[in-house]
């Protein structure tokens, strides 16, 4: 299946996600650093493993499993969600937790990001600050900054000070925010996967390595 610039946007599209000014394939046209999938393709079944990139997508993977876990709090709409709880007991500090293990997560799957640099690593790395970007005025309400270099900061007497109202309507599922960093969180975590197995593997036919990625996943689909 050939993956085009047109099916990544609507795949983005459809969940709510801005659409990359950028395209994947001009990331992949342009990127400047190794580039682990296509260095695989060409590896040729060389059968050397690099334990270093492999070490660092499977900590890629974990970190960005966690990530979605994280997020999984806030997109809960169910009855018992952290934000029903906190109204029931009349304390907000479950959800202060919860948001800032949220941040410093997504700076950790950041940080990992920057640490495998690929195409694709690069282009979810800018998914993530532009879903992050375009809430910046929100979040910053609640004391949550974005910074230049692409992580997040938390004012943690601005996040004490703010309601559980303005908290749900940040961070809960009706704005987006979390479901945008669970979806890519599982498209990183799918990724990073996908790499660990070809850098273990070392498939001799590009056509089967990549015949067999491209079934995995549709990267945004």
């Amino acid at each position: 299946m050939r993956i085009t610039t047109h099916m990544l946007n609507e795949s983005a599209r459809r969940a709510g996600l801005p659409v990359n000014n950028t395209s994947l394939l001009n990331y992949i046209n342009n990127d400047s650093s190794e580039n682990t999938l296509l260095s695989a393709l060409d590896k040729n079944g060389s059968g050397a493993v690099d334990t270093v990139k492999k070490s660092s997508y499977e900590k890629l993977e974990k970190e960005a499993d966690q990530l979605l876990q994280k997020t999984e709090v806030f997109t809960d709409e169910s009855k018992d969600s952290v934000f029903a709880r906190a109204r029931q007991s009349g304390s907000s500090q479950e959800i202060y937790d919860a948001a800032k293990r949220l941040v410093q997560q997504y700076n950790s799957v950041a940080s990992s990001l920057k640490k495998a640099p690929s195409a694709l690593n690069n282009f979810y790395g800018q998914m993530m600050r532009e879903a992050a970007s375009e809430n910046s005025e929100a979040l910053n309400n609640i004391g949550i900054t974005l910074a230049k270099d692409g992580t997040l900061s938390i004012d943690e007497e601005k996040l004490k000070s703010s309601d559980i109202d303005a908290l749900e309507q940040v961070l809960g599922p009706a704005n987006g925010f979390s479901s945008k960093v669970a979806f890519l969180a599982n498209r990183i975590s799918d990724n990073a996967q996908a790499n660990v197995q070809s850098l273990t593997s070392q498939y001799t036919s590009t056509g089967t390595f990549y015949s067999a990625l491209a079934s995995k996943y549709n990267f945004l689909g």
